[in-house]
């Protein structure tokens, strides 16, 4: 699912902890701006929210971008930095509570893609898809 009609809105944010919470303002900011619906948009925030906390937590990585786009019903977010991506199942008796971002991504999220950060190709990249149900678009 493409949405090249949409015009991109582009944040820059630093890699830090502390920038979490901008980052949930702008998505949901954005959100309300294209009318999606509660739902829809407490998923989108939650899922953004898990992959820049992989990228804070894992990328070494100074920023981390974000860009939203919305066209019809339908958000889609790229959260970027320029890390190598690290491929980590989750172990509950030694991770925890932690160690369950991109499950929790593909749980609430219809689209969840994740271009691989390399040592010959540094930065990671993941593309997060939400539409609204159908019958459900306000227009």
């Amino acid at each position: 699912m493409a949405l090249q009609s949409a015009l991109p809105v582009v944040r820059t944010f630093r890699s830090h902890p502390s920038s979490l919470y901008p980052v949930r303002q702008f998505i949901r900011e954005q959100a309300t701006a294209n009318a999606l619906s509660q739902a829809v948009t407490d998923d989108v925030v939650l899922a953004t929210s898990e992959a820049c906390v992989n990228a804070v937590l894992h990328a070494s990585t100074r920023t981390v971008r974000v860009t939203w786009r919305c066209a019809v019903g339908c958000a889609e977010v790229l959260v970027e930095d320029d890390g190598i991506f690290h491929r980590r199942v989750p172990i509950p008796e030694m991770n925890g509570p932690s160690g369950r971002g991109i499950l929790l991504m593909t749980a609430v999220m219809d689209e969840v893609t994740i271009r691989e950060g390399t040592p010959r190709r540094p930065g990671t990249m993941v593309r997060l898809v939400k539409c609204e149900a159908e019958g459900s678009l306000r227009v």
